[in-house]
Formats: C-alpha cells, structure tokens, sequence
C-alpha cells in the first residue's frame, strides 16, 4: 500500500510540475516534500552523466517511478 501511495504522490507531482505553481502553493509544498527524499539521491547519481544533464526533463523522476512499479509488481507477485 505504502508503494502504491508514494505511486500517487509522485504522480501528483507530476501533474503539479507541469502547471508551475507558485511558491506558496500548499499542495505542491507538500509533494515535493515527501517525494524529494527519494528522487534527490538519484538526480545526484544521474548528474554525474553528461547524457543525462543535457536533457529537457528530469529522469531522476522517471527512473524513481520505474523502481517504484518494478518493487510494487515484485512485492504483489510475492504476496500472492
């Protein structure tokens, strides 16, 4: 469940992302508070790439995203 929450979240930041919101949004405050812990140390790892610097968007978000659906699928294959 805790997976599929941190899903949600980063979706929802997502989506946020694309409205630039101001400063003093509430909302968005709060899902780049909790969805920063997790993206930050891989933005890290990535800048260290060339490649991955020089693009447009953020893969640190979309490899975040691609861990938390391949941990969700492991975990709920397991569960079952």
């Amino acid at each position: 469940m805790l997976l599929y929450a941190m899903q949600l979240l980063m979706f929802g930041r997502a989506i946020i992302s694309w409205f630039a919101p101001e400063e003093d949004n509430k909302l968005a405050q709060f899902l780049y508070f909790v969805t920063e812990p997790f993206v930050y140390p891989v933005r890290k790892i990535l800048s260290r790439f060339d490649f991955f610097n020089n693009m447009p968007i953020d893969m640190s978000f979309m490899v975040v995203m691609i861990i938390l659906i391949i941990c969700t699928s492991i975990l709920g294959n397991i569960m079952i």
